[in-house]
């Protein structure tokens, strides 16, 4: 690794990376599109949703999962897949409408009325429990419209979670304190195995088992789903919800309300051909100009009509929820994610006293190495870091300027890009063309699991590799700031 009369390196390929705008305290920044991992246990669910809270997540939700069999029944269906293939395509949020025509047992799942029935709940709820005993690491919600009476349906919950041994499984909100403590963090609720959660719309909350079948109404808002024959627009409430907006809950000192965003128009006859339109950019556009703004968050079930139907395959409900899960993922503390102060001080996650320093000057006056120390107060020259539009096109990217206006540099290593652990430099900025190593995308990001606080982390564009506190070195009185792997939500 060259430390001295490096030169900056000639205009690096620019890597496509296309970044959704946010803002540090000094300029607007762009939001990398990285691909969420698929954990396999539960163990993995803190890789998974990192310290996201249950209110901080989003999920794919299928309107009516019942109604998917259009050969017995003259009504349109609202899904074209089974609740099993439903949920192993990736929907985590389910609409059921339960009745119980005889007034007792059993309990089915009907369409407008007990003339419409499809199939028992029970069988239903079973397709729901197997999923998740064989998937540890996930969390279904069900979201009941009910016209049982309350015995047929607390028995039939009750006696299907204990046939399956999964009488632990359902959610009890009087466990977590919600209503001061707000939602848990997922990977907690994943480690006490609570992760079937189902509200209803009948009753206030009704104890079932060892969990809890909580009121709709106060736990969630909602927008409508009457549109007349045309596509949804605009995000006004429904009758019975507070206000999209609303936060806390009313009658709680602390709790943040789920946001189910219908995009969908219960009034067509054709859901099928409907979804196609809705289901795609209309989707994309109406929660970032209309679902979002009235609500000042992002909704945690968005719920369709035939969910894997779109306009455009690059724009679906599931990777539109993707999209947003981007956005949700709130990271633990890492070497490779950074908060930004006031004072311009980049201070490390993984260690909180450990800040981002411009070192001593090479011999040669030609720059110098970028190291780890104490965090000061006040900050000097040397602590402070401001991230930059370059002088001439930068695509996007950013230089990292120090107090004495210089760089922050990976090392050209003679036109090789250096790997892990490379010790960064502070250099001249190169003002005449684009010098890949010297330009960084700067990724806003979650740091606190009660959505209060942003970190960012820092990616090369030359190299691909991230802005990194050397761990190994933390103890030192200038410990290294290296580039390595970025973190991967």
């Amino acid at each position: 690794m060259r430390t001295s009369g490096a030169v900056p390196r000639r205009g690096a390929d620019r890597r496509a990376r296309l970044l959704r705008l946010f803002a540090l305290p000094v300029i607007p920044l762009l939001v990398l599109a990285s691909m969420l991992t698929a954990p396999t246990d539960a163990t993995a669910a803190s890789s998974k949703y990192g310290n996201a809270r249950y209110h901080q997540w989003s999920w794919v939700t299928s309107h009516n999962a019942y109604a998917n069999n259009w050969s017995e029944f003259p009504v349109p269906p609202n899904q074209s897949q089974s609740i099993q293939q439903q949920l192993e395509g990736g929907v985590r949020g389910l609409m059921l409408d339960t009745w119980d025509p005889k007034g007792t047992a059993p309990v089915e799942m009907c369409h407008g009325s007990t003339s419409l029935c499809y199939e028992e709940f029970k069988s239903g709820l079973l397709t729901i429990v197997n999923f998740l005993q064989k998937n540890p690491q996930e969390v279904v919600t069900v979201f009941l419209e009910n016209y049982a009476s309350q015995q047929t349906l607390s028995k039939t919950i009750t006696d299907m979670l204990d046939a399956k041994g999964a009488g632990n499984l359902l959610f009890d909100q009087n466990d977590w304190g919600i209503y001061s403590n707000n939602w848990p963090r997922l990977r907690d609720m994943v480690a006490a195995n609570q992760r079937l959660v189902i509200f209803q719309d009948s009753w206030s909350d009704l104890a079932v088992g060892s969990g809890t079948l909580m009121n709709t109404w106060t736990h969630t808002v909602e927008n409508r789903y009457s549109y007349g024959l045309g596509q949804p627009y605009g995000c006004e409430p429904r009758g019975e919800s507070q206000p999209l907006n609303q936060n806390p809950m009313p009658n709680t000192s602390n709790l943040t309300p789920l946001f189910t965003m219908n995009q969908f128009s219960s009034d067509n006859l054709d859901p099928k051909a409907y979804a196609k339109i809705d289901n795609g950019s209309q989707l994309k556009s109406r929660i970032e100009k209309s679902c979002r703004p009235a609500a000042g968050r992002n909704p945690n079930f968005v719920a369709v009509d035939h969910y894997q139907l779109s306009d455009t395959s690059g724009n679906t409900p599931l990777s539109v929820v993707e999209e947003l899960n981007r956005d949700n993922y709130v990271f633990e503390p890492d070497p490779a994610v950074w908060v930004v102060t006031d004072s311009k001080q980049y201070v490390s996650t993984y260690n909180s006293n450990r800040c981002m320093v411009r070192g001593d000057e090479f011999p040669n006056g030609s720059g110098g190495l970028v190291t780890q120390r104490a965090c000061a107060n006040p900050a000097p020259s040397s602590h402070q870091w401001t991230a930059t539009k370059p002088n001439y096109d930068g695509k996007g990217y950013y230089w990292i300027k120090a107090g004495n206006g210089s760089c922050l540099t990976v090392p050209y290593n003679n036109g090789t890009p250096p790997g892990d652990g490379t010790q960064l430099l502070w250099w001249p900025c190169e003002t005449r063309w684009s010098s890949g190593n010297q330009l960084w995308n700067v990724i806003p990001t979650n740091i606190d699991s009660n959505g209060k606080s942003r970190g960012y982390y820092f990616i090369n564009q030359w190299t691909g590799r991230c802005l990194t506190l050397d761990p190994a070195t933390t103890g030192d009185k200038a410990g290294k700031v290296t580039q390595a792997a970025c973190p991967k939500p």
